[in-house]
């Protein structure tokens, strides 16, 4: 194992609390042989954030961060574990027990889309489509849990600090969590179910006729079109619901396990669904992220795909298919799905009777509505469990926690993890242990 110098997120003198996250670093991971390199994909991201195991005033050593490219690539520095990169002065008084000088140590790593997309400017940070991370001491199995959402997921799984860190500030346990980025598409319940029953043969149709459709339409692609369809085929072209992973702890290299638990949210179910009129694939992308694809990749989404709606009936039926692929493959798993905000503090409709019906098809609050009922129903008939964001936000004022009925502030993220962990460890999941 080889390592970077070390980057420190707080001060020399700063006080420090137990099980904060003090600094990291960037490694890497060399085989002795001649076997492939692990984290295939993920090398470039590769890192280990360092927490204390008690409180008090950080000391930190001088010759541990080496500054410039020392503290940025992994090649530098051989990795030994009695390394000292500081001290912790604890309060008078306070005793020590000989565990307590060893930190703890929590990995971090991403896929990029490319591997040519580098940013390295802090921990965990960088424009992943998959992002983990899993705390590398604690003995035992991880549990294995995969989020893939859209925005009111992100700060859910991955915090303010967008570096899992206040996650497993209250997961303490081995928990191997997985953050699926939606970039482009729209994770649905049918977009994730074709991506789990796809075969390599048809992905590389998929990929073959949209790249060919660019080269040879009405319109000469601009970067903008290459690189927009580039992250759309990244996304129709795996499964991480189905995946395994490498994992690094202080017990040696493995592979993950098939998922313990896995977390969706209703948000993620448009109105209307884009099909492939040829090759019969769904294609759900942003608005917003279509009008940044490039003329050409817009004119082939506008004439290769028809638009239908996508009544509530059709999301369920999705949703009963799509947890039972999943648990195909893992047949224990847990699966969670944040609802939908069924209200909206500036709506001011006094009368429902200029509305045709279904009338979700015309107000997003009345889908929501019809979405979050279409939950309560599978609870029962899955066992899934509905995570109950509508209330929350009600409890403590959806104007203030979440005014645009999707984006939310940071109590009322905190208060959906909280929620998200107490299911979890109710549900016996692998790797929760409870914050000390």
């Amino acid at each position: 194992m080889r390592r970077s110098g070390i980057r420190w997120l707080r001060d020399d003198g700063a006080l420090c609390q137990p099980g904060e996250v003090i600094a990291y670093c960037n490694i890497g991971v060399i085989p002795t042989d001649d076997a492939p390199r692990p984290f295939a994909g993920e090398t470039l991201d590769l890192q280990v954030a360092m927490a204390t195991r008690l409180g008090g005033r950080l000391r930190r050593a001088q010759d541990a961060s080496r500054g410039g490219f020392f503290d940025l690539l992994d090649h530098f520095l051989q990795w030994t574990p009695d390394y000292v990169i500081g001290t912790i002065e604890p309060p008078n008084g306070q005793p020590i027990a000989d565990a307590d000088g060893e930190l703890r140590l929590m990995m971090t790593t991403g896929q990029r889309p490319s591997d040519i997309i580098d940013n390295r400017k802090g921990l965990a940070s960088g424009s992943h489509h998959i992002s983990r991370a899993w705390w590398s001491d604690a003995p035992g199995p991880m549990g294995v849990i995969l989020a893939q959402g859209i925005c009111d997921m992100l700060g859910v799984v991955k915090g303010d600090s967008m570096a899992f860190l206040e996650l497993f500030g209250d997961a303490p346990g081995s928990a191997h969590v997985i953050y699926v980025d939606d970039g482009p598409v729209v994770p649905s319940a049918r977009q994730l179910l074709e991506e789990i029953r796809r075969t390599p043969e048809e992905r590389a149709v998929i990929a073959h006729d949209l790249m060919q459709s660019l080269a040879t339409g009405a319109i000469t692609p601009t970067p903008a079109d290459w690189i927009f369809a580039g992250v759309v085929l990244n996304n129709l072209q795996r499964s991480p619901l189905t995946r395994r992973f490498d994992v690094l702890s202080r017990h040696g290299l493995a592979q993950s396990r098939t998922v313990d638990a896995v977390l969706l949210t209703v948000n993620s179910e448009p109105a209307y669904i884009s099909r492939h009129k040829r090759l019969g694939y769904s294609l759900h992308c942003h608005n917003f992220r279509l009008a940044q694809a490039g003329p050409a990749f817009q004119r082939w989404y506008v004439d290769t795909f028809e638009i239908k709606s996508y009544p509530i009936e059709s999301v369920a039926a999705d949703y009963r298919a799509l947890i039972g692929a999943i648990r195909e493959h893992a047949p224990t798993a847990q699966i969670l799905v944040l609802n939908a905000m069924s209200t909206m503090g500036a709506e001011d409709l006094h009368t429902y009777a200029a509305y045709d019906a279904p009338m979700g098809a015309a107000l997003e609050t009345v889908r929501n509505k019809d979405l979050n009922l279409m939950l309560a129903d599978l609870a029962t008939e899955l066992d899934l469990v509905v995570i109950d964001a509508d209330a929350i936000a009600s409890e403590l004022g959806g104007q203030r926690s979440i005014p645009d009925g999707l984006h939310q502030n940071g109590p009322m993220q905190s208060e959906l993890r909280a929620e998200v962990l107490r299911v979890l460890r109710a549900r016996g999941v692998t790797g929760l242990a409870a914050a000390n």
